[in-house]
């Protein structure tokens, strides 16, 4: 049996993912506020907004601190000459293996919050579908665009 993927994100990417979880779980406040307002023009129990709001801010810090810690712990790609791992997943653990021979293109992807922190993504794409590497530092993403897009064709010229 082959071993775990070595290769993993940059420490930073812990920062930026529970950036996104916040800014994506906010909405979830608006849960307690909107049955705060039914709750003063309808007859609803006080302690549903107690127990809502309590879920809410335990979801929120849940998803903010303890996820993208375990989610750093299961991300992971290795690259060999033949073909690209990448593992993925939190509590069902993926693991996708792409044959170099597969892989179409590959390009590297920088967001705002990204760009803040140094990292990038690199996409590669494949006839069927794209798969990301998330969370790498400039150059190292840069390096490893090159080397997929050397390995993809020097595979491609075995084939």
């Amino acid at each position: 049996m082959r071993s775990d993927p070595s290769q993993r994100p940059s420490p930073k990417m812990r920062s930026v993912w529970r950036i996104t979880s916040l800014l994506s779980s906010i909405s979830l406040v608006a849960l307690p506020i909107i049955y705060y307002f039914l709750m003063r023009y309808f007859s609803f129990p006080t302690l549903f907004i107690i127990v809502l709001s309590v879920g809410v801010i335990g979801l929120i810090l849940f998803t903010t601190l303890f996820l993208p810690s375990l989610k750093m712990k299961y991300t992971a790609y290795e690259i060999y000459e033949n073909e690209l791992e990448i593992q993925k997943g939190m509590f069902v653990i993926k693991r996708i293996i792409i044959p170099m021979v597969r892989v179409q293109h590959v390009t590297t992807e920088v967001g705002p919050l990204l760009r803040r922190y140094g990292l990038s993504t690199v996409n590669i794409s494949t006839a069927a579908t794209t798969h990301k590497i998330e969370g790498l530092e400039h150059h190292i993403a840069e390096n490893l665009r090159d080397k997929i897009v050397y390995l993809a064709r020097i595979s491609d010229d075995d084939v």
